[in-house]
């Protein structure tokens, strides 16, 4: 039995999440792009001397949820781990050790106490690039993705690795801010470090793992206590994703979910092999947007650990576009790996409805790079966000223009025409793009971007642009007889534009993208007349749009 008491392990554990809160804050606030400060793509987490995790930031993307607490494991296991000294921090991307592509990088502190070793914190950030081909769907094996960092010392007791520095500096389009947000990381495990011995010293602690126990086993067993709420279950769905960056054949994701006795099998036996195109998936990415759908499911209060996994089980093939061996290409990972909560939905869709949230606009993420030079010698590289609609709910309608499943916010447009010489003409709500229902889905969203005939003057050669985005053939799914949401759009200069692959804006070039609204929940012929009303009033929808889905009751007279 534990020493502490229920009011310690409560104030204790509220401190470790607080601590990796300041590390966050701290993050942000040091951190030189705008992937950190406006993206908000990164997580902080804290572990014990063991490896466990024990608290992950508040403010994090799910996609690292089932990531970090295999990472500090995997550097535990590398020769470096037996060499720490106070001060050393480390470093890597490597895709099968982290966070599933090169362009997130991880870097860990050990926490010492006097000599010896009481935890580790990390933080795992989005990085503008890190050499390569520009942000395409395109590559062929990881090589073409850019700078691969083994598990390498970052400091050294204290001092700067400055050959490492330099390394990673020449291979990246943008070295000063890819350096400054490395550097932003080192301060934030710092700050999360302090907060940690501080606690330990308040508390009189002298180790982590009695903590530790019982912050793992309480969130375990309140794991295992909502699946067994659920009856046994065995279920099989799949979906098919076509025309992946131009590869013929189609991309099957293969599901069967099997719950009992307080756990959750998911085994993706069935889908495709590994594919020669940078949508690739590692094995801990894959865990991540499994375990993350169940979480919001099942038991969504308990802060992130070790023991909120502990009950799911994950199988996907070696060799899978969902466990891909090395060196296959996974820089547009999400394209596939954001597919599988819609994926777990629909199989879980006779069990909890409920909870469930219909398919969504933003699925996969909508993601653009455009980056050039100056005639002056000066690079830029930034970074385009486009959400569409959530997915409407069980008792609510989705909500416009948000990320899901990633979970990163939109970045301003006065930030993007600040990185790089273009200008946006529109960014409204497309609200006919969402489906109907009882409940209906979030409206899309439309945007129209347009480099300036004056940028000609700055520019030397054109803007290379990669945008990311669209469905693959794969519908935005109503539920329990809600209508699918809208379909993804894309033109330059008038003509349809592929998205997943790079193109050059030369000035007075327009790009127009529509990302879709969310589907619908439940019958249209169950939405409220108030409903409607409201619907037209706020120009969700038009009159004639409204009258072909709910019929009589979508008339000027009720509207007004």
């Amino acid at each position: 039995m534990s020493q502490l008491s229920p009011i310690q392990i409560d104030i204790l554990w509220k401190r470790l999440v607080t601590a990796v809160d300041e590390a966050a804050t701290t993050l942000v606030r040091a951190s030189f792009s705008s992937v950190i400060r406006d993206f908000h793509d990164y997580a902080c987490a804290l572990f014990d001397r063991r490896g466990r995790m024990l608290a992950q930031s508040t403010h994090s993307t799910p996609g690292l949820l089932g990531i970090l607490p295999f990472t500090i494991p995997g550097f535990l296991a590398h020769p470096l781990a037996k060499e720490l000294r106070p001060g050393d921090v480390l470093v890597t991307n490597d895709p099968w050790l982290a966070s599933g592509h090169l362009i997130d990088v991880t870097v860990a502190t050990p926490v010492f106490r006097g000599d010896e070793v009481v935890g580790f914190v990390l933080s795992v950030v989005h990085h503008l690039n890190m050499g390569g081909r520009l942000a395409t769907l395109a590559s062929r094996d990881v090589y073409e993705e850019g700078l691969k960092i083994p598990i390498l010392r970052l400091f050294r007791e204290g001092q700067p690795e400055e050959a490492v520095f330099e390394f990673i500096r020449a291979n990246v389009r943008e070295g000063g801010k890819v350096i400054g947000d490395l550097r932003a990381q080192v301060a934030a495990n710092e700050a999360a470090a302090r907060k940690l011995l501080d606690t330990m010293e308040l508390a009189g602690l002298t180790e982590l793992e009695t903590l530790g126990d019982e912050i793992i086993s309480r969130s375990e067993a309140s794991m295992r206590a909502a699946i067994r709420e659920l009856p046994p279950l065995e279920v099989h769905r799949s979906m098919q994703l076509r025309g992946v960056a131009g590869y013929e054949e189609p991309v099957t994701l293969a599901l069967t979910v099997r719950i009992r006795d307080g756990e959750v099998e998911l085994d993706f036996a069935g889908t495709s092999a590994q594919i020669p195109r940078a949508v690739n998936v590692t094995l801990n990415m894959t865990r991540s947007y499994s375990v993350y759908p169940l979480k919001c499911v099942l038991d969504p209060g308990i802060p992130n650990n070790e023991g909120c996994l502990r009950p799911i089980r994950i199988l996907a093939p070696e060799g899978s576009v969902l466990n891909a061996r090395f060196p296959a290409a996974t820089w547009g990972r999400t394209v596939v790996a954001h597919m599988l909560p819609e994926l777990i939905i629909q199989a879980l869709s006779e069990v909890v409805p409920g909870r469930l949230v219909s398919g969504s606009g933003s699925t996969p993420l909508w993601y653009g790079n455009l980056a050039g030079r100056y005639r002056d010698g000066r690079t830029f590289f930034a970074v385009v966000t486009m959400n569409g609609g959530l997915g409407a709910r069980a008792t609510r309608d989705g909500i416009g223009a948000i990320s899901y499943p990633a979970n990163v916010a939109n970045i301003p447009v006065e930030v993007i025409e600040s990185d790089a010489p273009i200008l946006f003409e529109c960014k409204e709500l497309a609200p006919e793009a969402a489906g109907a229902g009882r409940h209906r889905g979030g409206a899309g969203q439309r945007i129209v971007l347009r480099v300036p005939e004056s940028a000609a003057e700055e520019l030397d050669g054109t803007i290379q642009a990669s945008i990311r985005g669209g469905r693959f053939g794969v519908p935005i799914e109503g539920l329990q007889g809600g209508l699918d949401g809208g379909i993804p759009f894309a033109e330059l200069n008038g003509r349809p534009a592929p998205l997943g692959s790079s193109s050059e804006l030369a000035p007075g070039d327009r790009l127009e993208l529509v990302v879709p609204g969310g589907a619908g929940y439940g019958p249209p012929s169950e939405r409220a007349t108030a409903d409607i009303e409201r619907d037209i009033a706020d120009e969700l929808i038009g009159e004639e749009e409204a009258r072909r889905l709910y019929g009589d009751r979508a008339t000027p007279a009720a509207a007004d």
